[in-house]
């Protein structure tokens, strides 16, 4: 598994699953001296343009569980910020979404340490029913499932920090809340946003900028769907991230803002901030020397390009495609 070094090897990460990637989601492989871990362990297809999700997202979904479920065999402890099916793998069999099965969450969570965000406070109704089954699916598999809403570990000369709960994007979002990770080493600090949507929240930017990170991969906001979204919303949203580009080396923008191709035109004035600090705006893929791979953005087109027949979708729901992607 190729991964980016920081600091002479004192710091690797590896994309595992983001928009750029061709899929939903942010996982993310780390590894340090002291500790190795997967950070949002999930990834998943979603509904759009009326149209069923095309066979090239399900070949990166494919690509995007195995390489989960690969790095997992390796690491010491999971991390997972909020219940969205696109930030963890759940217990149950679901073929057209989200690939999961009962033996690949087995697969992911025994024998883990997982770091997973509260189910009892700071959390809506629909991620509180997730969480639960998640406990109640997991407890008897990991080695051990622990709060993570502003917990903090010492693993060596590493540090392990989570924030209290903060919003799913602007304040007060019925989305819920998610929970940003920072790792830190001696001389390197990744900070690990999901969910933040850019941040909208004004909260959510002073805690990241008071991690003082060298590098940020945090989740842009949703313009896809900007007529759902307040405009101030969106243009906090990119001010905010203006301001991160200002103050933080290497900033990872990915995620929701990567469901459009359009996302370049946003980020415009957030990469001459960039560019006027010495600093650089990223993708995902982008980190890792890939070009960005917007599958869902481009559904409409390669459906275009590329039908796909009835039957095959028929296989799919029964499950029996897999070895199409092998």
């Amino acid at each position: 598994m190729n991964s980016v070094s920081f600091k002479n090897g004192e710091v690797k990460v590896r994309p595992l699953a983001f928009e750029s990637l061709g899929v939903r989601g942010m996982a993310t492989y780390v590894e340090t001296d002291d500790v190795s871990m997967i950070v949002d362990p999930g990834s998943a297809l979603g509904p759009r343009f009326n149209l069923e999700p095309h066979e090239r997202e399900y070949s990166a979904l494919f690509k995007s569980r195995e390489d989960i479920l690969s790095a997992s065999e390796k690491v010491d402890l999971l991390t997972i910020s909020h219940y969205h099916f696109d930030h963890f793998v759940p217990n149950f069999e679901n073929w057209k979404f989200i690939w999961s099965s009962p033996e690949m969450a087995e697969s992911l969570y025994r024998n883990k340490l997982i770091l997973a965000k509260d189910i009892s406070e700071n959390i809506n109704a629909s991620q509180r029913k997730r969480g639960y089954m998640f406990r109640k699916k997991n407890l008897d598999i990991a080695e051990e499932i622990r709060v993570a809403d502003g917990y903090e570990l010492e693993m060596g000369s590493t540090e392990i920090r989570f924030s209290k709960p903060v919003f799913h994007g602007a304040e007060g979002t019925k989305l819920g809340y998610s929970l940003i990770l920072t790792i830190e080493t001696p001389n390197f600090t990744l900070v690990h946003a999901p969910d933040v949507q850019g941040p909208m929240y004004g909260k959510s930017l002073e805690y990241i900028l008071s991690q003082s990170p060298n590098l940020l991969i945090i989740g842009g906001p949703p313009t896809y769907i900007s007529f759902k979204l307040r405009e101030e919303d969106l243009e906090n949203a990119q001010k905010n991230l203006g301001t991160l580009a200002e103050n933080i080396p290497e900033l990872v923008v990915d995620h929701h803002l990567l469901r459009t191709t359009d996302y370049k035109e946003y980020l415009k004035p957030v990469i001459e901030k960039a560019e006027g600090a010495g600093h650089e705006v990223m993708t995902a893929s982008e980190l890792i020397g890939e070009e960005p791979n917007l599958l869902e953005a481009r559904r409409k087109e390669l459906h275009e390009e590329e039908p796909v027949e009835k039957e095959w979708y028929e296989r799919l729901k029964k499950g029996e495609i897999g070895e199409d992607f092998e």
